[in-house]
């Protein structure tokens, strides 16, 4: 039976391994990436006689896809701030705070225009340390320059929160010894459909916009759904160039950031106080937003009296709508789509991410 782990370590220049200082996360499926080497046949004349086949190949780029799925956590192991982190290569900038009172830090993280500048990422990407066996012996592959280009997050009942995280990088380093060590996040730090609530109306965000540092609900309606999904694309591309080097090295945003995303709810969803018949029939007659805030609360503290959470903070949900699903054996479900827009006056944000853990910077 084969056997895989693996280690995330965030590079302080692209390209460059980060095998030392690593955060271990268990996944949900195994990483699988996909090597997108491009081998070319030499196309010369040479007098050959081409026509019984290409007499040598070369290769000329190199490069990796793969998504990173994982069951969500407040922290990582051995570097709790690894979580967050592959968040931050998502938005490209973390603001953190500690709360004097409790003691926990909170770190929002929203998108920037410019991810790269150094003042945000920089030249920064991720080294995905690749644990795996080969017969009785553990090998470590490190899959280096790696960057983010969309997060898919999902809830379904009686599971854990979902993660993929989509990324491309550069090349595989050279295989060396299994790293050795693991420690993985505390059970207790798991998110899970035990500890989500969904909300809309009146959401307090204090703090001063973007950078808050905590979000209540004391006069917001909670939403009871059946599922819930968001996925974030942040629009990047890498470019291979000519720049001495066989693997891209420039990524270039090519559109804007883009979050969609979903709940079903029941039609009639009695007792939840949020009315999927009224919303239905609002957009169907015009253009109508929601204020959306997810959370999802481990139960286990972070600080005196908060505990280990994650928000997304969606303040303008354009709801896209859909009309209820008819059956003559099941009650009505209505699935409720939205997409994000961007909030220049007030939030400052078109989305956001809030993580109350123990690590004190991302």
């Amino acid at each position: 039976m084969g056997r895989q782990y693996i280690a995330i370590g965030e590079e302080a220049s692209r390209g460059t391994k980060e095998a030392t200082t690593v955060a271990f996360i268990p996944l949900w499926d195994p990483f699988k990436p996909k090597p997108e080497n491009k081998d070319d046949p030499r196309k010369q004349v040479r007098g050959e006689d081409s026509i019984l086949g290409d007499t040598q190949y070369r290769r000329m780029s190199r490069g990796w896809s793969s998504p990173l799925v994982i069951p969500m956590y407040s922290e990582a192991g051995t570097v709790k701030a690894g979580v967050a982190m592959l968040v931050k290569h998502l938005t490209g900038k973390c603001t953190s705070v500690q709360n004097a009172a409790t003691g926990q830090y909170a770190h929002v993280l929203y998108p920037v225009s410019n991810p790269y500048d150094a003042a945000n990422l920089g030249s920064k990407a991720l080294t995905i340390n690749q644990n795996q066996n080969i017969g009785t012996l553990m090998e470590n592959w490190p899959w280096v320059g790696g960057r983010l280009k969309d997060l898919e997050l999902d809830q379904q009942p009686g599971v854990d929160l979902k993660a993929t995280f989509t990324l491309m990088g550069q090349f595989l380093d050279a295989v060396g010894a299994e790293l050795g060590s693991a420690v993985f996040p505390d059970e207790g730090l798991r998110f899970d459909y035990k500890g989500f609530k969904l909300y809309t109306g009146a959401i307090t965000r204090v703090g001063t916009a973007p950078d808050y540092t905590d979000l209540t609900f004391s006069g917001a309606t909670l939403i009871k759904p059946d599922t819930f999904k968001v996925k974030i694309v942040a629009a990047r591309t890498d470019k291979l160039r000519l720049s001495g080097v066989d693997y891209p090295d420039k990524t270039r945003t090519s559109g804007k950031y883009d979050l969609t995303g979903e709940f079903t709810i029941d039609w009639e969803d009695p007792a939840s106080g949020f009315s999927s018949y009224d919303e239905v029939k609002a957009w169907l007659a015009g253009i109508t937003e929601l204020a959306l805030c997810a959370m999802w609360d481990s139960g286990t503290q972070a600080g005196t009296g908060d505990n280990h959470s994650l928000y997304c903070d969606i303040p303008r949900a354009l709801i896209q709508g859909d009309l209820p699903a008819y059956d003559p054996d099941k009650d009505p479900i209505v699935t409720v789509k939205f997409k994000a827009q961007y909030d220049p006056a007030t939030t400052k944000y078109p989305w956001a991410f809030l993580f109350k853990n123990t690590a004190t910077t991302i």
